[in-house]
């Protein structure tokens, strides 16, 4: 199940903010999912067995940086903190930590007393990406939606009473259900202000065919999905690849990696100096699908 681990990587960061409404939901949807594949970029190994792998990797992703350290109760740690201080070139050079389980009264230094995994170079995850592409995603849901329920039912209904609307709101209730033939009771011809031979009813968009825009919004979610999978460096089939000269290609495949590369060399560095300075071995590689191309499905 996932959980946001009480707030405490995000602390200091945006909120993630969800109602109770359909695009609320999808928005808790999209970016449950998206978040998912994009662990799935990188595999972590030799990490220490008192380490939770997936609290780990969601502080990463989230925060974009965690620190480790030796304690004397708990050994090797890993944990959510805040940059501070100024080097030679601006760079960050303590880390100020404040969790229920260690509350120093003084920032710890990088490189001396701490060291960070970090997966971008400017100590901030990945959730924006994550969220963009979600957000977009729960706006193409809610359309998809939107026009499914329209293509069902274009109706609008005249009563002059409770008993006729309740009528009328059954007959609707059954047509929505599926419900391929409904007897109904004459008397309802007779309802409202309308000619006694119509039926209190009148379709107010006669041209379902023309507004019926289903097939291009699932297109849309399909090509978001596949913007998403380049973003965070995810080879995907190009619809007009058969068709692409050699230079293309190579410029869809480094616009495609490029942004992977920059998190791969960020955590390789870094894992270099969390390795030098408390002794561990822990070390990341990009995942490749096995056999075949690499293109996600």
């Amino acid at each position: 199940m996932w959980v946001d681990y009480g707030g405490m990587y995000a602390r200091g960061l945006s909120a993630d903010k969800y109602g109770n409404a359909y695009p609320d939901q999808m928005l808790r949807y999209w970016t449950r999912s998206f978040f998912q594949r994009a662990t799935a970029l990188f595999t972590f190994e030799n990490l220490p067995a008192n380490w939770d792998v997936d609290a780990f990797k969601y502080g990463l992703y989230r925060r974009g940086f965690l620190v480790g350290f030796e304690s004397k109760k708990y050994g090797l740690v890993i944990v959510p903190a805040t940059v501070a201080g100024f080097g030679l070139q601006y760079q960050p050079t303590h880390a100020i930590i404040n969790t229920p389980y260690f509350n120093f009264d003084r920032p710890l230094r990088l490189g001396v007393e701490c060291e960070a995994i970090k997966l971008t170079p400017d100590f901030t995850g990945i959730w924006d990406v994550i969220t963009k592409y979600a957000d977009e995603m729960r706006q193409i849901d809610t359309a998809i939606r939107q026009s499914s329920i329209n293509a069902r039912m274009a109706y609008a209904m005249v009563a002059t009473d409770d008993k006729s609307a309740r009528s009328l709101k059954a007959i609707a209730q059954k047509l929505q259900n599926g419900e391929p033939a409904i007897v109904y009771d004459a008397k309802i011809r007779k309802t409202g202000d309308l000619d006694p031979d119509r039926l209190p009813w009148q379709q107010f968009d006669r041209d379902l065919k023309q507004n019926f825009i289903l097939p291009e919004l699932i297109e849309a979610r399909r090509s978001v999905v596949d913007d998403f999978y380049k973003e965070i460096g995810v080879r995907i089939p190009d619809d007009k690849r058969e068709r692409m000269i050699t230079s293309e290609v190579n410029a869809d495949e480094a616009q495609t990696f490029i942004r992977r590369d920059v998190w791969l060399k960020s955590l390789e560095d870094s894992l270099l100096k969390f390795n030098a300075l408390l002794g561990t071995e822990i070390s990341v590689r990009a995942n490749e699908p096995e056999g075949g191309d690499d293109y996600a499905v």
